[in-house]
């Protein structure tokens, strides 16, 4: 692990990239595109929760462990990510992050998105709902990386190819971790990524509230699946 000297982030105006390379750095239609995918998957993820009960015998150690595993990776997710958003927010594109979780992983916020959507789905007490997610991650993603890869290359040119070099893209390398000594932050921006990231472990009760309710009857179940 090596500390950094640096002490605080530098902003500098973005060069003039030109017409064709400068559509990369427009969230608005990248965001209108994800958005309805993100909640037609949410859709179908809802109605396999409330319709599918847990094959695993009801007071059996699969149920609990699932559950425990489960909910020990949402706090994973949440803790990466309000950890990624410390380095990150207020800065997106501007600045090209390159110290913290970043040193690690190019897109840390989508790993621990990642594990902690798995988890979330872990808590149903099934394997059906992780491996939804995990589906959805292993198809959506590339494509959402290859998006803000295309606007990053367009903003910092050579930098970020250096970048995307020495730091893998997904999976963290943690030989290449870096953190600087002191590092600024905006407040404004932090504190509305700390209120985002509950929403983890707000998931995760309901989906094992969901569960419960299936163990005792209160929902009915459709399906069952282990």
């Amino acid at each position: 692990m090596r500390t950094l000297e640096t002490t605080n982030i530098p902003f500098q105006a973005l060069p003039d990239i030109g017409h064709v390379a400068s559509e990369y750095l427009t969230v608005g239609d990248f965001e209108r595109r994800r958005r309805p995918l993100t909640i037609v998957f949410g859709l179908f993820a809802m109605t396999a929760l409330f319709a599918t009960g847990s094959a695993w015998p009801l007071h059996g150690v699969m149920r609990e462990l699932f559950f425990f595993i489960g909910i020990c990776m949402a706090a994973i997710g949440m803790l990466g990510r309000t950890w990624s958003n410390l380095f990150i927010s207020g800065y997106k594109t501007r600045v090209l992050i390159q110290s913290g979780p970043y040193s690690i992983c190019r897109n840390p916020l989508y790993f621990f998105s990642a594990i902690g959507m798995i988890g979330i789905g872990l808590c149903s007490e099934t394997i059906l709902l992780p491996l939804m997610m995990l589906l959805f991650f292993s198809l959506y993603y590339p494509w959402i990386i290859s998006c803000e890869e295309k606007r990053l290359s367009a903003a910092h040119h050579e930098d970020y190819q250096e970048y995307c070099r020495r730091v893998p893209a997904f999976w963290p390398r943690l030989s290449t971790y870096e953190e600087p000594q002191s590092y600024t932050m905006i407040p404004r921006v932090m504190r509305k990524n700390i209120v985002d990231t509950f929403w983890f472990v707000a998931l995760a009760a309901i989906v094992h509230i969901v569960a419960d309710l299936h163990e005792t009857h209160a929902l009915p179940e459709f399906f069952t699946f282990w």
